[in-house]
C-alpha cells in the first residue's frame, strides 16, 4: 500500500495544488497518511513511520500555508533512507532491532552483504541529490515523475550493479 501511495504521491500533489487551494491540498495529504498510519498501527506493522512523516509534512502545509512544504515529504524520507545507509552496521542493526522485524535483522546480520554497503549508501545519497535538484530546477510535472517512478530506476541500478559484483566475487 506504501508502494502505490509513493508512486501516486507526486501527480497527487501536483494535481492538488494546480486544481484546489492549499489548505485543500494539505488536508487531503493529511487525511489519507492519518488513514494510511491508522491501517499500518493495526496491522502492527512498523511501516507506520513514513505515513507519519506525510502527516508532518502536511500538518507543516496547513500551519505555514505553503504547498512547497508537500514537496519535501519524499526529500524528508530519502534524506532518512541516506542516513540509516551511512551509519555504521552496529547503530543500523540496532534501529532495525528496535523495529523488530526479523527479515531486516536476518538482512543486516548477512556477512556477504557488508562489502556492498557503499553501493547502497551511494545510491541512497543521490537519490537525495536528485530529489533536491527535481525540486529546486525542475517543473513540477518533472518533480512528480521522479517522486513517483524515478527513484525506483536509482534503486534499480544499484541493485543490478550490486549482483553484477556479487556474481563477480564467487566467479
Amino acid at each position: 500500500m506504501l508502494v502505490l501511495f509513493s508512486i501516486i504521491y507526486g501527480p497527487l500533489v501536483v494535481y492538488l495544488t494546480d486544481s484546489f487551494s492549499d489548505t485543500i491540498s494539505a488536508a487531503s495529504v493529511l487525511g489519507i497518511s492519518s488513514v494510511l498510519i491508522v491501517i499500518h498501527v493495526f496491522k502492527k506493522s512498523p511501516a507506520w513511520i513514513i505515513p507519519l512523516i506525510y502527516f508532518f509534512i502536511s500538518l507543516g502545509t496547513l500551519i505555514f500555508g505553503e504547498t512547497v512544504w508537500l514537496k519535501f515529504g519524499p526529500l524528508a524520507i530519502s534524506l532518512g533512507t541516506a542516513l540509516l545507509f551511512s551509519m555504521r552496521d552496529k547503530m543500523a542493526v540496532m534501529i532495525i532491532n528496535s523495529m523488530k522485524n526479523r527479515y531486516f535483522q536476518e538482512y543486516m546480520n548477512q556477512e556477504r552483504i557488508k562489502p556492498m554497503a557503499p553501493i547502497w549508501i551511494s545510491a541512497a545519497w543521490i537519490n537525495v541529490v536528485l530529489h533536491i535538484g527535481f525540486l529546486a530546477f525542475a517543473s513540477k510535472w518533472l518533480w512528480a515523475f521522479y517522486v513517483s517512478v524515478g527513484w525506483y530506476a536509482v534503486f534499480a541500478c544499484a541493485a543490478a550493479w550490486h549482483i553484477y559484483l556479487q556474481r563477480k566475487n564467487y566467479e
